[in-house]
């Protein structure tokens, strides 16, 4: 029987490829230094073969990631002299994308069941809600309004006037949504979830997507 250390490096960058979960990566890489050496030199090959199975909406979930590891590079402890290592950003790229999808996912279920938007007062945007048992699948406005929520607002302003009536009209939902809750002084339990993974909608980041978002549908209306 051929031991797992003598598997042909195609094998074993298959194996890599199957697993989902940077933390069993990891692991991996650890079992011998074939397995090592094989992260090292594919590791970027490997990630893009996971992702697209087990992120979804992929092209907006990359643009997120790379919009915050611009955000991040800002900072004064991420200097360009000190970067990690490339295997290393793969597996940190992997992770947040995985935590971005993981926030999405919860943001948007309630979303999609809570009884604030079903039997809101605004008038519900048909296209985006249509009369069905299936709700639609919404992460792709959110992914998008967290983009924005990292731009400057000359940024944010730019893109947002270059965005169609209609995905204009699905930010502005989502944005409703998310401002009702960012204002209820009783801290309510829908998005109790995602503070607990790390985002809060009372950041002021938030407030002032929200409000341009909600700006630009009045400018939009009055020109209608």
């Amino acid at each position: 029987m051929t031991s797992f250390a003598r598997l042909p490096p195609e094998l074993l960058c298959r194996i890599f490829e199957l697993l989902s979960d940077p933390s069993t990566i990891s692991a991996l890489t650890l079992t011998s230094r074939l397995c090592h050496s094989i992260w090292l030199t594919h590791s970027h090959r490997i990630a893009a073969n996971i992702t697209p199975r087990i992120i979804p909406h992929l092209i907006y979930a990359e643009k997120l990631a790379t919009a915050q590891e611009d955000d991040e590079a800002y900072l004064p402890r991420n200097p360009p002299s000190r970067q990690r290592p490339r295997h290393l950003q793969v597996l940190s790229r992997l992770r947040r994308l995985l935590r971005n999808a993981h926030l999405a996912s919860l943001v948007c279920d309630s979303w999609a069941r809570d009884s604030l938007f079903r039997h809101s007062p605004y008038p519900p945007n048909e296209n985006l809600l249509p009369n069905t048992s299936e709700p639609p699948d919404v992460r792709p406005v959110f992914y998008s309004l967290w983009i924005l929520a990292l731009m400057s607002q000359r940024q944010s302003t730019t893109a947002l006037r270059g965005c169609t009536q209609h995905e204009l009209s699905q930010l502005n939902e989502l944005t409703r949504f998310i401002s009702h809750y960012r204002d209820d002084l009783e801290d309510p339990a829908t998005f109790r979830d995602v503070r607990d993974a790390g985002l809060d909608f009372r950041d002021d980041m938030w407030a002032e997507v929200c409000d341009e978002v909600e700006y630009e549908c009045y400018q939009l209306s009055m020109v209608m």
